[in-house]
């Protein structure tokens, strides 16, 4: 049973820690920003009004009619017999067909319950907004460290063509025939130097953009500064179709509200039929009459019962004769049902679809990840044994600064594939809602 009151939305917005218990949570790491997500972000807030808002809606259905007063004065008392009637009052409560109130705060309880699965929907979004903009601003570091690391190879690359200018036989041709490397070899390493220089004060740039925007979703001014791991790491995930599927189909948001709305139909179909039938109405009338005024013609009569105020009894009934208009309303409520319905299978299979799409995307990066890590390991070993050739003059330095680009091309697709399966992981994860206990 999913907890539909004010307490139960309150853990699910708070309770993220549970989801993440295996996770040791730091002041600021990814489990603390979501939670500071959940608790600042203003479009969250909304929904969570909105949906506190519609739990006010069902003891208002439920309440029973007000009830109904008429007064009437006489500007000039009217002559009855045995007295002089000066005012009337009437009190009439009516009461709905049974059933009738029980129908409507059904009702009311599903739409309160639709409210709720808007705000888990958002609350949903609003973390994988939070988990992909994490990912991008990690693998932004983890590209800032590579850049530096291969700066760092550069430096080292230039301290041995400077070397190679100094030694006796700098800019002398070998016996084998080659030119020694010269002042052509250190500007052109001084060139990528300046480029890796470049990329890293363009990432740096990239990186104060994208914490603005984090800061953002979690309503904070757009300069705090956020913490990030020194690397991107690949989550731990087993995928398993039939969980998944089953996942979807019991915690899903979106089916959720299709679902409260499909009985919110049929409630309000079952409240249009009671209220087809008669209402019965109890009330009482109660009349001021006042004494008459004495006359030589009623001096002989029995004035016993002159001024006596007069109490009645009454009972009222709705007549709901004109049908027409009691069926449509049945009728339409039916076809709100039936489209409900349709909508949800609707949605469940492309949520299906999106399920299977995310695998094979999640399936392509767990690929792509194996590759460039193969490819950045050989690339590495490739550019040790480059630049020993270099140093002994038996490879250019055009072979070490292709390699050099090649290892960090390599490191740098690594780390976005990362990311991407992070972010496959993730948006998985929100299809099955991220408060499901097998997230």
């Amino acid at each position: 049973m999913k907890p539909y009151n004010l307490f139960g939305a309150l853990l699910v917005v708070l309770g993220l820690m549970g989801t993440h218990a295996a996770v040791a949570q730091t002041p600021d790491s990814l489990d603390r920003y979501l939670e500071i997500a959940a608790m600042n972000n203003p479009g969250l807030n909304a929904d969570f009004l909105a949906y506190k808002a519609s739990l006010e809606k069902v003891p208002q259905a439920g309440a029973w009619p007000d009830p109904k007063l008429d007064i009437g004065f006489f500007l000039k008392p009217m002559d009855l017999v045995g007295g002089r009637q000066i005012a009337d009052f009437t009190l009439m409560q009516m009461f709905p067909w049974f059933g009738t109130k029980k129908a409507a705060q059904t009702e009311a309880t599903h739409m309160a319950r639709m409210a709720y699965e808007k705000f888990t929907e958002t609350r949903d979004n609003l973390y994988l907004e939070v988990y992909t903009q994490w990912y991008i601003l990690s693998t932004l570091v983890e590209q800032l460290r590579n850049n530096r690391e291969n700066l760092q190879l550069l430096k080292q690359l230039e301290e041995l063509a400077l070397r190679k200018v100094s030694s006796p036989s700098g800019g002398m041709t070998s016996a084998m025939g080659r030119t020694a490397p010269g002042m052509s070899d250190v500007l052109r390493v001084q060139l990528e130097m300046a480029e890796i220089e470049n990329n890293i004060e363009s990432i740096l740039s990239e990186i104060a953009a994208e914490k603005a925007k984090f800061n953002a979703l979690l309503n904070r001014p757009v300069g705090v500064e956020v913490i990030l791991p020194d690397s991107i790491v690949k989550v731990p995930f087993l995928f398993d179709e039939g969980v998944s599927i089953s996942e979807i189909e019991n915690h899903n948001p979106m089916l959720g509200m299709l679902e409260e709305e499909a009985q919110a139909y049929l409630a309000k179909e079952e409240m249009e039929k009671k209220m087809s039938y008669p209402m019965l109405g109890l009330g009482l009338q109660y009349m001021l009459i006042g004494e008459s005024a004495a006359t030589p013609a009623d001096q002989g009569m029995n004035n016993s019962m002159s001024g006596m105020d007069m109490v009645m009894p009454m009972v009222s009934i709705t007549l709901p004769i004109y049908r027409n208009k009691y069926k449509a309303q049945q009728r339409e409520s039916r076809f709100l049902w039936q489209s409900a319905r349709e909508k949800y299978h609707n949605t469940l299979n492309t949520l299906q679809s999106d399920l299977f799409k995310l695998k094979h995307q999640l399936d392509d990066a767990e690929r792509k990840i194996v590759l460039y890590r193969k490819q950045e390991q050989l690339a590495r070993t490739t550019y040790n044994l480059v630049v020993q050739e270099f140093v002994s003059a038996k490879s250019d330095l055009t072979n070490v600064i292709q390699v050099q680009r090649q290892l960090l091309d390599y490191q740098l697709r690594k780390a976005e594939a990362i990311a991407e399966y992070n972010t496959r992981v993730a948006s998985i994860r929100k299809l099955r809602s991220f408060n499901s206990s097998n997230n």
